[in-house]
């Protein structure tokens, strides 16, 4: 399978963002702009662990250069914490590393803005029971019940690289080298299931009932030919 190497280096510069926000296709930015490291191993950084539930209960921690999730009840996760937060440009991928430790739910469901639809969105890796995988929500419908559906196994201890590209007019993500989501959103309805999953937006990552880790994420724009 593909494996990436990862020797990202950024310079991130921080401007005003939300899932309401509508930018067009013009925005111009600089190449040291165009890559932002979202873990830097030591700490979360600008992100902050979600409380799904009543009780302040910690399920999140950085160790030995990774991000841990132990598992929730039923939830577990991050979201990014800096109001001030965007990505790089309207067009933009998000890159993470993952690996399922324990349990039998989706170890990545990873939420995201889409900037022309004024909204976010989620891509859930191995929900449902621990195969199905798509975006959640297209048309209404969550990744269970969408054209994106699709069903893979997902193995315990094994590092993933999962990518979500997002580009005017689509939204594209991949299992490794695999791409599993290929979605025309021009005449969809781009929501995010109603829920406790909400509390991911603008970025976060959640899982469900599953101890996971994380060894790196990085945001960068999306490379069109001039």
């Amino acid at each position: 399978m593909f494996k990436m190497k990862h020797a990202f280096t950024a310079i991130a510069i921080l401007y005003s963002f939300s899932c309401s926000s509508n930018k067009g296709p013009d925005k111009k930015i600089s190449n040291a702009q165009s890559v932002i490291e979202l873990f830097d191993g030591k700490s979360l950084g600008i992100w902050e662990e979600i409380q799904f539930g009543e009780e302040n209960d910690t399920k999140v921690r950085v160790e030995n250069e990774k991000i841990i999730f132990d598992r929730g009840d039923p939830l577990a996760g991050i979201v990014i914490n800096d109001p001030g937060f965007e990505p790089p440009d309207d067009e933009y991928e998000i890159i993470l590393k993952a690996r399922k430790v324990d349990g039998r739910d989706f170890f990545c469901a990873l939420t995201f803005p889409v900037p022309e639809k004024n909204s976010c969105c989620t891509f859930v890796a191995g929900g449902w029971g621990g195969q199905v995988t798509g975006l959640s929500n297209i048309d209404y419908l969550d990744a269970n019940r969408n054209t994106t559906r699709s069903t893979l196994n997902y193995d315990h201890d094994r590092w993933y690289i999962i990518r979500v590209e997002v580009t005017y007019g689509r939204i594209r993500c991949w299992i490794d080298n695999r791409l599993v989501t290929n979605c025309l959103i021009a005449d969809k309805h781009i929501s995010m299931r109603p829920g406790p999953i909400e509390k991911c937006k603008p970025f976060g990552v959640a899982s469900y009932e599953t101890k996971v880790e994380f060894e790196s994420i990085v945001l960068r724009r999306v490379l069109t030919n001039n």
